[in-house]
């Protein structure tokens, strides 16, 4: 960075009662000093089109929020914002900004905008995502809010004079402005983003895990929340839990504070940032030995337990013609054209404590069926080996013997690795399965 303005500007303070004294040293007094400062900081803020991202926090128990800020030398500033508190629709509203002095440089946003100071205002958070109490009455925040800042010391400027770090007069949460180019699309830009971190994590897959780097590995709850809780695999998720809030970023994540963890060998790790590398997977940004993800799907299914829907149109290849010859046999067998397998399923039978691949068959135009059959999910060649045991009851059993395409399908499925991609390493929300020529799409539910 370039300098630190907040040190420099209290240096000037103090040293303005002894200004005749010292005239012989600084050209400007302090006073001056401080004034150049302003202009130079407002000149940084409007240059090139004056549109930068804010990636703002409020309080340990929120997630970073992302807004838009067009500055304008008139003293306008253009806020953009789609966050939850103002119902995650886009929205831009224009208000006042300025430089001012106080104990150094001080962004302040200095009239009211609906989209920026809902969270300094100490109103009483209200509407569904509002805080609830133990029994799940609204907690009164009134004098509170949020608890956020709208006024921010100047810390530092890169020396492109495309990054400022700021800090919050009152909370003294580091918050950055990073410059974007003017003719950007700002809908698109905030649509962009909301699809980003959607894509990042997801709730569905709300467990996934952080190795660091000695291999131990610890268990990550509810990133997609913005505010993430960690404890060590095998741990006690009660004792042992720590939380830390983030913003997603274009290149990563950025923890509000340092966040810090214990490793295997009792030393104590802190991480500020998180860089995404390949398919989403998000390492430490000063130790590529620290990897946050969600693991093989063999793994990520073991740990969250979730079920999974397939798509019956996304079929293709081997597996589309196996479905197809299956069906086409039980609309034989009952004589019904109309005869189909409406939906088919991966479930966590916690009861078996096994997998369950389930089919829901229609047979006759009142009459229905449903098939299942245990099956295991492994680690095999970079991929995933589906087990096929035992049917699930005796229906099951004799469907299987009734239905030789059936078995075919099941056979083709299960008697080679079949390989996985997702969008997201942290939450593959929806995965393709590729095995013997064919593929399918499953959904997490």
């Amino acid at each position: 960075m370039k300098f630190s303005t907040y040190l420099a500007a209290l240096a000037a303070l103090a040293l303005t009662a002894c200004s005749s004294e010292n005239d012989d040293i600084f050209d400007q007094s302090a006073a001056d000093r401080l004034e150049q400062y302003k202009k130079d900081y407002t000149e940084v803020l409007t240059a090139d089109g004056g549109l930068w991202t804010m990636e703002y926090f409020s309080n340990p128990d929120e997630p970073g929020y992302l807004f838009v800020m067009k500055f304008d030398k008139n003293g306008s500033v253009e806020i953009s914002a789609n966050h939850k508190w103002i119902g995650g629709e886009f929205k831009q509203e224009t208000s006042l900004w300025r430089m001012i002095a106080d104990n150094g440089p001080v962004l302040s946003f200095n009239s009211y905008n609906n989209l920026f100071h809902i969270f300094s205002d100490p109103a009483n958070i209200t509407g569904a995502d509002a805080p609830k109490g133990e029994e799940g009455d609204d907690i009164n925040e009134t004098g509170y809010g949020h608890e956020g800042d709208y006024e921010f010391q100047v810390m530092e400027v890169s020396d492109d004079q495309n990054t400022v770090r700021l800090l919050g007069k009152k909370r003294l949460y580091d918050i950055y402005l990073r410059r974007i180019d003017a003719n950007t699309d700002v809908n698109t830009y905030m649509d962009d983003y909301k699809q980003l971190s959607s894509n990042l994590f997801c709730k569905e897959i709300s467990k996934v895990f952080f190795t660091d780097e000695t291999g131990e590995k610890y268990i990550v709850q509810n990133a997609h929340t913005g505010v993430l809780s960690i404890y060590p695999a095998g741990g006690d998720a009660v004792e042992q839990t720590r939380t830390a809030n983030f913003i997603v970023t274009p290149n990563g994540i950025r923890f509000m504070e340092p966040f810090e963890y214990v490793n295997a060998s009792g030393q104590e790790r802190y991480i500020s940032e998180m860089k995404f590398s390949g398919n989403y997977s998000l390492v430490d940004v000063d130790n590529d030995g620290c990897i946050l993800n969600a693991g093989t799907f063999a793994e990520t299914s073991a740990l969250n337990k979730c079920n999974w829907k397939v798509d019956m149109k996304s079929f293709d290849g081997s597996l589309k013609t196996a479905m197809d010859e299956w069906i086409e046999e039980l609309r034989t067998l009952y004589n019904y054209k109309s005869a189909n397998v409406n939906e088919m399923y991966f479930d966590y039978d916690s009861s078996k404590g096994s997998y369950v691949v389930r089919f829901y068959i229609r047979i006759s135009a009142k009459g229905y069926e449903t098939n299942r059959f245990i099956v295991d999910f492994s680690n095999a060649d970079n991929g995933v080996r589906i087990s096929c045991g035992e049917a699930y009851d005796n229906d099951s059993q004799l469907a299987y013997n009734a239905y030789p395409k059936l078995k075919e399908f099941l056979n083709l499925l299960t008697s080679s690795v079949a390989q996985y991609s997702s969008k997201s390493d942290c939450g593959p929300k929806s995965v393709i399965l590729t095995v013997n020529g064919g593929s399918m799409t499953i959904n997490a539910l």
